[in-house]
């Protein structure tokens, strides 16, 4: 796929750029930008409220908010960019941050730019970032999506762990008075934390204990794939694959992937990030088999009779696939916008922004290595892994220990799936 193909902006449409700038540091931005070669057209203002009023007059392709020593108040701002233009890429341009600030900021925007960047890695980052946002909205995504027949909302535990996860003073105990109202969650945390997947010498049936274990951001994950299942049941006629499995396996994808961002050591954030995209990569081919039936049921025969990847034939099919459909349900609901992009390209990594390792990448290797669950076809539903792509994020020294380990989660899964037949 090339830009133009993703909506990616071309060289004869300028990005148009709002750059907020609350404490004017960075006034000869834009003139930096020029001599550099760049051709955007940069409105810029150091007023909050002036900026969200040019942004409702004005198109722009992205905004872009400067932050110093706080980012509270920046924060904010983009919040209320996401609220009012949701299709708007949101960028934070700060200096480094700490890991807790750095959770707080990816839970709201699609890029965190260095302040020490080069002209040139900012101007490139901006661009794929957009590039990025125009592939989840384009026409042909938006008019799918609008054509399902029932859409989920996002179920109230989900806000309100949200809440609680943005408040400083919120104890595990909150997350678990919270938690005990939804029995099915309750039940699933009590389960999966005495799984093979977490190998603990004891049993834990405490809730408090529990959700100390895993962690909020990954409870608030388990809540958000429960109610997703429960909206999307498996029909009695569906025989290609079992819902269960597919389910079963994200968690493995979900746990795997969180044990890959281990090497990069940047925070709790990423690993967070990684489990929830893991758990909801594939909800779109729930989304599809659930809706289209026996029409999903011929894309995925003539994928196995072809021998193509399934998500081309579905972009043959219905010009959009299972990764953009579930993408752009998860953006509807406000997810972290690298979740979003984890599961919008984890089948073409090689289309993402820059060369660091991200929750993309991780969902992306997980799922590469780990087994497809079976189906009529014996049709391969996994990502192939990208060569190229792991190059570009200088990974390919940690591959032969990501094997080993995705063996063990392997093992466990056909260890899963006796115990279910038997």
């Amino acid at each position: 796929m090339n830009r133009a193909d993703s909506g990616g902006p071309a060289k004869s449409d300028p990005l148009k750029i709002l750059f907020i700038d609350p404490h004017s540091a960075f006034v000869t931005w834009a003139s930096g930008l020029v001599q550099y070669g760049c051709n955007w057209k940069v409105d810029r203002t150091d007023d909050a409220r002036a900026a969200l009023s040019m942004l409702e007059q004005t198109g722009y392709d992205a905004v872009i908010v400067a932050a110093l020593s706080s980012f509270e108040r920046e924060i904010g701002i983009l919040r209320q960019v996401a609220s009012a233009k949701p299709k708007t890429a949101r960028i934070l341009l700060s200096p480094p941050l700490s890991a807790a600030n750095l959770a707080k900021a990816l839970d709201v925007v699609h890029r965190n730019i260095f302040q020490g960047s080069s002209i040139e890695e900012i101007v490139h980052s901006v661009e794929q970032t957009v590039s990025v946002t125009r592939q989840l909205y384009r026409d042909k995504v938006v008019r799918s999506f609008a054509a399902f027949r029932q859409l989920p909302s996002p179920p109230a535990i989900y806000h309100e762990l949200s809440r609680a996860l943005s408040s400083d003073r919120t104890s595990t105990r909150d997350i678990s008075a919270i938690v005990e109202r939804d029995p099915a969650l309750a039940a699933r945390i009590i389960r999966l934390v005495n799984s093979s997947y977490f190998g603990l010498t004891r049993h834990i049936s405490n809730l408090n204990e529990a959700v100390t274990l895993l962690g909020v951001r990954t409870v608030r994950g388990l809540a958000l794939a429960g109610h997703l299942n429960a909206h999307y049941p498996e029909a009695s006629a569906w025989k290609v694959f079992s819902f269960d499995q597919m389910n079963q396996r994200a968690l493995s994808v979900a746990r795997l992937a969180q044990e890959i961002c281990s090497p990069y050591g940047k925070g709790q954030a990423l690993k967070d990030q990684a489990f929830l995209a893991g758990l909801l990569l594939d909800i779109g081919m729930l989304m599809l088999a659930a809706e289209q039936g026996q029409g999903y049921l011929k894309v995925i025969k003539y994928a196995a009779r072809k021998k193509l990847p399934l998500h081309v034939v579905e972009r043959m099919a219905y010009g959009v696939t299972h990764a953009e459909l579930g993408a752009y349900l998860l953006n509807m609901w406000n997810l972290a916008p690298q979740v979003v992009e984890a599961v919008l390209m984890h089948h073409e990594p090689d289309e993402s922004v820059g060369n660091t390792f991200t929750p993309l990448s991780a969902v992306h290797i997980a799922d590469s290595l780990l087994p497809s669950i079976e189906n009529e076809f014996e049709l391969d539903l996994t990502a192939t892994l990208s060569d190229s792509y792991i190059e570009r994020i200088d990974a390919k020294q940690y591959l032969p220990s990501w094997k080993m380990v995705a063996n063990g989660y392997r093992l466990r899964m056909r260890e899963s799936e006796r115990a279910r037949s038997a």
